[in-house]
């Protein structure tokens, strides 16, 4: 398993499981009926993320200018990306 996969803060599921979207909000109603007149946004539709905006990874969809850039793609609660934790040396890592 790759260093950054799951964030190093990776907090424990809190009772509310993993039922928000991305901004940490119940996702909006999306079916049949409403594909009708709306298009699917994954920012307010896709149930994936904690109350706290965090995927199960510890991830966010926000980049640390707070810009979205997609699921899983985020920074974490260190405002840290995977891709920066893959980066990193290993003292760099063990003396977060």
């Amino acid at each position: 398993m790759s260093r950054g996969k799951y964030s190093p803060i990776l907090p424990s599921p809190d009772s509310n499981g993993y039922v928000f979207n991305c901004h940490g909000q119940v996702p909006a109603v999306w079916d049949k009926e409403v594909s009708q007149t709306e298009v699917y946004d994954e920012k307010i539709h896709f149930p994936n993320y904690d109350i706290n905006g965090f995927d199960s990874y510890g991830y966010s969809a926000f980049d640390i200018d707070k810009n979205y850039v997609g699921i899983g793609s985020g920074v974490d609660r260190n405002g840290i990306t995977e891709m920066e934790y893959c980066c990193m040396s290993e003292e760099e890592f063990v003396n977060l």
